[in-house]
C-alpha cells in the first residue's frame, strides 16, 4: 500500500468521525445547547448513548435505525452527513493532496455542510460559522499570496455580501420583504473572502444556477400552474445561458448576458412573490454550498 492509499484511508475515516460531531453540532445548535456538554444522548429519550452507539454509519446499520433504549426511529439524517463528510473529507485530500490547502478546503466544506444541513431543517444558520470561513479565507489568501491576496479576499467579502444584500433587500420593492434571510449575506461574503474578488460573481452566479436546479422547480412549478410565463420563460432563458457559458463558450460577453438574464430572472421572481409566499424564504445556503464545492472541486 503505498503512502497516498495509507492515508486517504485515515482522511476517509477521520471524515466519518467528524461527520458525526457534525450531527451534534447541527442538532445542538439548532437546540441552543453547548456542542460538548452534555454528551451525546438520545433526542427522544434522552439517554446518555454508550460508545458502541456512535460508531459512524455503523452503529445506525445494527440498531437498525432505531434507539437502543426507546426503539424510536433514529433520523436518516445522522449516517447521511457522516457518508457526506467521508466524500468531501477523501476528494479534498484526492484533489490537494498533502498541503495546507487541503485543511483549509475541509474546514470550508464542513462549515457549509453544517449551515447546509440547519438551513434545510429549520431555515436556520449561525453566522458565526460563515464569519469563521471568511477569517479562514483571508488567511488563506494570505498564506497564497501576500498582501496582494489578503487585499483580494477582503474585497471579495465585501462584493460578495454587497451583491447578496442587494438581491435579498430588492423583495422589498416587491413584495415588502426580504427576498433572503441575512444569513445568505454572511455567507456569499464568507465565499468572497475564500475565492476573491475575481472569482465571487461567477460563484455566485453558479449558485444562482443550482438554486434553480433544487429549489426554484417548485416554485416556477407554481408559476406556471398561475399561468406566469414571463417567469417560466426567463428561467429556460437563463438555463440555456449558464448551460453555455459552462460549456465552453466564456467571455466577456457570454458572462455579460448570463449576468442580465439572472438579473431578469431575480426581478421577475421577485415580482411573483405574492402575500401568501413573502414570509417563506426559500433556503438558500445549499446553493451557495453546491455552488463553492462545484468551484473548489473543478476550478479553484
Amino acid at each position: 500500500m503505498d503512502l497516498n492509499t495509507y492515508l486517504m484511508f485515515w482522511v476517509c475515516v477521520f471524515g466519518l468521525c467528524f461527520g458525526s460531531f457534525y450531527n451534534v453540532v447541527i442538532l445542538r445548535s439548532l437546540s441552543g445547547e453547548s456542542i460538548i456538554f452534555p454528551p451525546s444522548k438520545c433526542p427522544k429519550c434522552g439517554n446518555r448513548l454508550k460508545p458502541w452507539h456512535n460508531i459512524p454509519v455503523l452503529s445506525y446499520i445494527f440498531l437498525k435505525g432505531k434507539c437502543y433504549f426507546c426503539k424510536e426511529k433514529i433520523s436518516i439524517q445522522y449516517p447521511i452527513i457522516e457518508l457526506l463528510t467521508m466524500v468531501l473529507f477523501g476528494l479534498s485530500f484526492w484533489k490537494y493532496g498533502i498541503s495546507y490547502s487541503t485543511l483549509f478546503v475541509i474546514f470550508w466544506l464542513s462549515c457549509l455542510l453544517i449551515m447546509t444541513a440547519t438551513d434545510v431543517k429549520e431555515k436556520l444558520v449561525d453566522c458565526n460559522i460563515a464569519i469563521a470561513m471568511a477569517i479562514s479565507g483571508v488567511v488563506y489568501a494570505g498564506l497564497a499570496g501576500g498582501w496582494h491576496g489578503v487585499l483580494h479576499s477582503v474585497l471579495g467579502i465585501c462584493a460578495g455580501a454587497l451583491i447578496m444584500e442587494l438581491i435579498a433587500r430588492a423583495g422589498f420593492v416587491f413584495a415588502k420583504t426580504r427576498a433572503m434571510g441575512e444569513a445568505d449575506t454572511y455567507v456569499a461574503g464568507a465565499l468572497g473572502a475564500m475565492f476573491g474578488i475575481f472569482n465571487i460573481v461567477k460563484v455566485l452566479l453558479i449558485s444562482l444556477f443550482a438554486s434553480m436546479c433544487f429549489i426554484i422547480p417548485v416554485f416556477l412549478y407554481n408559476k406556471y400552474k398561475a399561468d406566469d410565463k414571463p417567469t417560466c420563460i426567463m428561467s429556460i432563458i437563463f438555463t440555456t445561458m449558464v448551460i453555455t457559458f459552462y460549456s465552453g463558450l466564456q467571455n466577456y460577453w457570454t458572462l455579460a448576458l448570463l449576468a442580465v438574464t439572472g438579473l431578469l430572472l431575480a426581478y421577475f421572481v421577485l415580482k411573483g412573490i405574492d402575500s401568501t409566499e413573502k414570509r417563506n424564504y426559500l433556503p438558500y445556503v445549499p446553493a451557495l454550498a453546491a455552488a463553492a464545492i462545484y468551484y473548489i472541486f473543478f476550478i479553484f
